[in-house]
């Protein structure tokens, strides 16, 4: 019956996301809602953003679905899908009116109060049998800035054709397994209910793209990347289970801190984009489209595989592992701004 189950959350995400795509197409075509043009985007054309509002749409009727079913889910439902609406709303609102990103921010952090109210804060971590943080009041805080910091990061990935949603799909893909392996139901039901629908925004988003999931799209999902595995930490609260996530999404990660800590020496608006993210600096030294989604691919199946090992090692070996796969990465960027430099001398 779990495994009908399985399909099902799969199938009604990914069907609806998919049937929904061109009805929002031809919406925005005859309404002229396209995404606009400058300097900094890469793509030509008028191309509506509006594909988050199918992904949204095709998850929040698949976990509808999946609320029906007789499990604990250990957090309350309803302040669980207010932060869902404002995370998915802020990013959507934007996408049609622009808003200040001071105020996007608060509204980010709201988003992840709302979960830290739900139950799903981080707490207490443990370090080692015996050894564990308690956070207190400090929890709420952590929470809010945990859920930011992955909303953010995968609107700073969504700068080419098929990255962000080819990269969180393959990362809740590993989610789901690492929720199977842990015996997490609701961890492995709101994945497929996620990959469905980000796999049905994929047809339509894998280069040439004919649609973009827009800041609605790309700030629900990187909530809920940040939200599902704090269910499991509150199953078990190893700080392994809060690295994983860490170590998945290990590259925007660090290029938008690497990003931010650039603007800001250099004088610049941190929250004004810019054309110096990892994609941005690997088209410049001569990778297509499509090689640059099969580095990003490829890269994040390699840390899923890491991330299903950790599971099983220690707290002090999972936290060697992430310095280790950090130091890596690193060196990934040090010699991508070696190409730059020499094709910049040509």
């Amino acid at each position: 019956m779990d495994i009908l189950n399985y399909i099902l959350s799969f199938s009604i995400s990914f069907f609806i996301t998919l049937i929904l795509l061109p009805i929002i197409k031809n919406y925005c075509n005859k309404n002229g809602f396209h995404d606009y043009i400058n300097d900094r985007k890469i793509h030509k054309g008028k191309i509506s953003r509006w594909g988050g509002l199918a992904i949204f749409l095709g998850f929040i009727v698949s976990f509808i679905f999946i609320l029906s079913f007789d499990f604990n889910v250990g957090f309350n439902k309803i302040l669980f899908f207010i932060g869902i609406l404002i995370a998915f709303f802020t990013g959507f609102i934007d996408d049609i009116y622009r808003i200040r990103a001071r105020y996007k921010l608060l509204l980010q952090l709201l988003s992840g109060l709302m979960i830290a109210f739900a139950g799903l804060h981080l707490d207490k971590i443990t370090l080692a049998s015996g050894l564990q943080i308690h956070f207190g009041f400090f929890s709420y805080l952590l929470t809010m800035i945990w859920i930011a910091v992955f909303m953010n990061a995968i609107n700073l990935l969504d700068g080419l054709d098929g990255l962000a949603g080819g990269v969180i799909f393959i990362a809740f893909v590993f989610i789901a397994i690492l929720g199977y392996l842990q015996g997490v139901s609701v961890i492995i039901f709101l994945s497929l209910c996620l990959i469905g629908a980000v796999g049905g925004f994929l047809i339509h988003n894998y280069p040439p793209a004919k649609i973009f999931m827009g800041d609605g799209g790309a700030y629900f999902l990187g909530f809920m990347y940040a939200v599902t595995p704090l269910i499991g930490l509150k199953k078990a609260s190893s700080i392994t289970v809060f690295l994983i996530p860490l170590v998945l999404l290990l590259i925007p990660l660090l290029d938008m801190i690497l990003v931010t800590h650039n603007r800001f020496i250099n004088g610049y608006n941190i929250f004004i984009a810019d054309k110096n993210h990892i994609h941005h600096r690997l088209l410049r030294i001569g990778f297509t489209n499509k090689g640059i989604l099969w580095v990003f691919y490829l890269y994040t199946i390699i840390l899923g595989c890491f991330s299903i090992l950790m599971i099983y090692l220690t707290p002090l070996h999972s936290i060697l592992v992430l310095i280790l796969l950090t130091l890596l990465t690193f060196l990934s960027f040090y010699t991508i701004a070696v190409a730059e430099r020499q094709v910049g001398d040509r």
